[in-house]
């Protein structure tokens, strides 16, 4: 795994789609701002780059990229993302929340028969680890409810029952292997007492620069 040599913190929040991913990430920025911290959101895929443009529009094609091709996409979207955004804010001594890193890729290209331990090793090689990972754990049938009762546009490929109960089969596995790093928080709760359970984590494991 690269190292970067930086003053800021690294914040990941994970889960299958449904979870409540975009919106705790954006409350836990804009929370930390509330307290004086400088927190800032991004997420991946970004929807500048090539990479990053080609996979969202796949998002509600009919038919998925073979998986070879939408792994290597979501590769080099991640390296410009965290050369573009990630590093150079974490540079600056900021806490940078990521809606999504490369937990999603494992998980994502791993449920559709590509070895997931491949994709581990092969997003270390160009990724740094964050500081924490929250992954919000929710049951499938509650996501797919969540899903199609928020969003207009319905459920997109990615959010197939049976892909999402693989997806958060490699979730939890991800969690075992690294329990130091990698936190198991209920997104069934309520919004507030999920959040707080976040921004305690996160004080837990923050350590301010001097």
């Amino acid at each position: 795994m690269s190292e970067s040599s930086h003053s800021g913190f690294f914040v990941c929040i994970e889960g299958i789609d449904g979870s409540g991913k975009t919106t705790h990430a954006r409350l836990l920025v804009k929370n930390l701002c509330s307290l004086g911290y400088d927190a800032v959101y991004t997420t991946e895929p970004t929807r500048y780059s090539i990479p990053g443009r080609k996979l969202r529009e796949s998002f509600f094609a009919p038919e998925r990229l073979p998986v070879e091709e939408e792994f290597r996409l979501f590769l080099d979207d991640r390296v410009i993302h965290l050369k573009d955004e990630v590093i150079p804010q974490l540079e600056q001594g900021k806490i940078v929340v990521t809606d999504r890193y490369y937990f999603s890729s494992v998980a994502y290209q791993g449920s559709r028969g590509l070895d997931w331990k491949y994709i581990l090793e092969e997003n270390l090689k160009v990724s740094i680890k964050p500081n924490i990972v929250i992954l919000l754990d929710i049951p499938v049938d509650d996501a797919i409810e969540r899903i199609a009762s928020d969003r207009t546009e319905g459920v997109n490929t990615f959010e197939k029952k049976e892909t999402l109960q693989k997806v958060k089969k490699i979730y939890l596995l991800l969690a075992e292997d690294d329990p130091y790093s990698i936190y198991i928080v209920n997104g069934s709760k309520p919004i507030p007492t999920v959040q707080d359970e976040i921004k305690d984590l996160f004080l837990s494991r923050y350590s301010k620069p001097s």
